[in-house]
């Protein structure tokens, strides 16, 4: 155990720093030290002068496993021509009381990766219990209460594990800084994972909170290596769409300075699909000045197990889709500036469970490899795919694309009332943007909400009906109406009040003796005329006359009543229906044409006169 930070300096009093020419050199003699020893091509050969960083990686927890396991992990890792794992930081075993560090695992793991030329990108997640709110029994992953704790975690990680750490480098007292002829250190720092999935942050995802820690965290970074990147916290497509998603309200809330690299984990059902919200995401980025930063993907796969239909297939589909979508991301990588990606996960993970991240592994449970290894192995040398595990051999058709384009939502409102939309994932929230684009095959769940005074009536448009939620799958563009009507208290309304809604043609007829002067009437089906009230019961006021026909009257959709309108003379203000044992509530009275009337009717029209609520 460590408590604290070993300080170095020179003779003159500060600490020596060694130029990030000389990292890169120091790594490269690492990379070529591990090929001569092996005899084989090091995993870091994707790297170049502009871009030192490997391009192909993989998540594998070596924190979690005996240094043995891990180590053989590595080789294999190695073997497939892997260049980094990323590596979910523990912070929680690692500091076991504030100030104390437990250095022990990670030095083990930063030492086998270097000596085989891997780098370990981490992510910095699982806050301590003692610096963390997180409610006793919460299945979510919560943030530090201040995060200063997590800045001051992350500065002790780039002080140890940097370009110039002191496990690398252990400084002695009075003299120059010295470093060994080879070694990988850390460079890039990931600050939380899926900050907009609500499993990784509290339940609830807030970019405003998210941007708290990041906006403290990431300087620390920066002061304990000027020649560190930041990666932001990955997002998923869960955070919502391209307008109003996550990524966008942390541009607007001034994120843009605080990190490096944008980073994406883009499951999706098909490889296009994932195309799509990559290039929509890289969209968000370029209109708020960010076009030339570099995109992370610091998870992409699919699962041989498991819960979730658009994520799990069968083995050789897994290996299909692995090979398509890492031959494409190297294919994009100038366009999109894809910087590096890294296949989740290496392993099956033992489980009971139907978690389908526990079987999205390239090796089983069992340890045997699944179909996959070999073709990520394929696409990772630029080798065609192995025999059966292409697209077309492998998949069903509805999973052979590989290029797409988002998908637009688009959502009105209409009638008199007043709400709004929301939908989930996140995306529309009309009010104010009643636009959105989705990547192809998101599974869309509008929710319509109306204002005090106001009653959703219910969904018109795409394949979506009545007053529940509206769920669409976006495979095209789709347009949804939602209508909102207002309320009316207990009153009398007349028949051309703003409340009174109206299906069909109705005529304005006037007549002195009618209660404000006039009445509507419908002549012809169909017609209905209907108000949404809050009371206890409800009247119709009507005109009565030879020219009547038969109505139905429906309270709650419920047929309440048949009424005929006729009378052998014309009658004015004829209470022509009653309902006065309502429960205390909201209600909607409908009154329906039928076009039947009795033999001495001259018509079957039917008039509304006013509607009182009581």
């Amino acid at each position: 155990m460590v408590q604290g930070r070993r300080q170095g300096f020179s003779a003159a009093g500060g600490r020596v720093r060694r130029t990030k020419a000389f990292v890169v050199a120091v790594v490269a003699i690492a990379m070529v030290s591990v090929a001569t020893l092996t005899g084989m091509t090091p995993a870091g050969q994707q790297a170049t002068a502009s871009q030192p960083y490997p391009f192909f990686g993989t998540w594998s927890d070596g924190l979690s496993m005996t240094r043995a396991t891990s180590q053989a992990e590595l080789d294999r890792q190695r073997s497939a021509g892997v260049g980094f794992i990323r590596q979910y930081i523990w912070w929680d075993r690692i500091e076991t009381s504030p100030g104390t560090y437990d250095w022990s695992r990670m030095d083990a793991l930063v030492t086998d990766a270097s000596a085989r030329g891997i780098q370990v990108l981490p992510t910095l997640l699982y806050t301590p219990s003692f610096y963390s709110s997180k409610p006793e029994g919460s299945p979510y992953l919560f943030p530090p209460d201040d995060p200063q704790t997590l800045a001051r975690f992350a500065t002790a990680m780039v002080d140890r594990y940097g370009t110039e750490g002191d496990y690398w480098c252990p400084p002695p007292i009075g003299a120059p800084l010295s470093c060994p002829s080879a070694y990988v250190p850390i460079t890039y720092w990931e600050v939380w994972n899926e900050p907009d999935y609500p499993s990784w942050w509290k339940g609830t995802p807030n970019p405003a909170e998210y941007f708290e820690l990041l906006k403290v965290v990431a300087p620390a970074i920066r002061a304990a290596d000027p020649d560190a990147k930041v990666v932001l916290g990955s997002l998923t497509n869960a955070g919502g769409g391209t307008t109003d998603g996550f990524l966008q309200q942390l541009y607007d809330l001034g994120a843009k300075p605080y990190f490096d690299l944008l980073s994406l984990n883009p499951y999706a059902r098909d490889v296009g699909s994932m195309v799509a919200y990559i290039r929509g995401e890289r969209a968000v980025a370029t209109r708020n000045g960010d076009a030339d930063k570099p995109i992370f993907i610091t998870e992409y796969g699919w699962a041989t197990g498991g819960v979730q239909p658009y994520i799990v297939t069968d083995q050789q589909c897994q290996a299909a889709l692995l090979y398509a979508a890492t031959k494409r991301l190297w294919d994009l990588h100038d366009e999109l500036h894809i910087h590096a990606v890294a296949q989740f996960q290496w392993h099956d993970v033992p489980t009971s469970t139907t978690s389908w991240p526990h079987f999205a592994g390239v090796i089983d449970a069992d340890d045997n490899p699944k179909p996959s290894l070999a073709a990520y192995q394929a696409a990772i040398a630029g080798d065609d795919a192995p025999p059966g595990m292409t697209l077309d051999e492998a998949c069903p058709a509805d999973r052979r694309s590989l290029d797409g384009e988002l998908q637009p939502l688009t959502v009105t409102k209409s009638g008199s009332g007043n709400g709004s939309v929301t939908t989930y994932p996140r995306g529309v929230t009309c009010g104010d943007d009643c636009y959105q684009e989705f990547q192809p095959g998101t599974s869309v769940t509008s929710t319509a909400t109306a204002d005090t005074g106001s009653t959703f009536v219910g969904w018109k448009g795409a394949d979506c009906t009545g007053t529940t939620t509206c769920t669409l799958t976006m495979d095209t563009a789709k347009y949804v109406e939602a209508v909102f009507a207002p309320v009316a208290p207990p009153g009398r309304y007349e028949q051309d009040d703003p409340l009174v809604s109206y299906t069909g043609e109705w005529l304005t007829r006037a007549a002195v003796m009618d209660s404000a002067g006039s009445s509507s009437v419908a002549t012809a089906r169909p017609a209905s005329a209907s108000l949404i009230f809050d009371g206890t019961g409800i009247r119709w006021v009507s005109r009565t006359a030879r020219s009547n026909g038969i109505a139905r009257v429906f309270i709650d959709d419920v047929r309440a009543a048949r009424v005929d309108g006729y009378s052998s003379s014309t009658l004015h203000r004829v209470r022509l229906f009653d309902s006065g044992d309502l429960l205390t509530g909201r209600h909607t009275i409908r009154i329906v044409l039928t076009g039947r009337k009795l033999a001495a009717a001259t018509d079957n029209n039917v008039v509304l006169d006013a509607l009182v609520v009581r």
